[in-house]
């Protein structure tokens, strides 16, 4: 029986794990380069609000929601409705901002998106109403 020894087997071992590693620097620099889409970045927001990382979910969902993703435009239209309500002073409420997305989600056919033009329009007449964001444009 030849027995051979174990450190060939180590060196062996220790350069694959070398070559593992310079790969995967070489990929994860290769996919900084690689485009995210809009369902990502949603995703990715969804995973910034769970770890209540709010300025980044509001930066994701904007990116989304100007890319055209529906639930990031609905989602901006709650949390810009809501702010500092559910997510404290990290966002402030916008009416303005919100009934923006929210008229651009309604305009992809989302009933989400109308219930909240349909209640944002009704407090027209409330400060900050659509009579406020319309003179804000102006």
């Amino acid at each position: 029986m030849h027995l051979s020894p174990p450190f060939p087997h180590r060196a062996l071992r220790a350069m694959l794990l070398a070559v593992a590693f310079a790969a995967a620097a070489s990929a994860s620099a290769r996919d900084t380069a690689v485009a995210v889409t809009p369902e990502q970045r949603f995703q990715l927001a969804l995973e910034a609000q769970s770890a209540r990382d709010y300025r980044s979910m509001m930066s994701l969902l904007r990116e989304a929601g100007a890319s055209g993703h529906r639930e990031a435009q609905e989602m901006l239209g709650v949390v810009l409705l809501a702010g500092p309500l559910l997510y404290g002073n990290g966002v402030p409420a916008d009416r303005c901002e919100a009934r923006h997305w929210a008229r651009e989600a309604a305009r992809q056919g989302s009933e989400v998106g109308q219930h909240q033009l349909h209640l944002l329009n009704r407090a027209r007449n409330a400060p900050m109403g659509r009579e406020a964001c319309d003179a804000q444009r102006s």
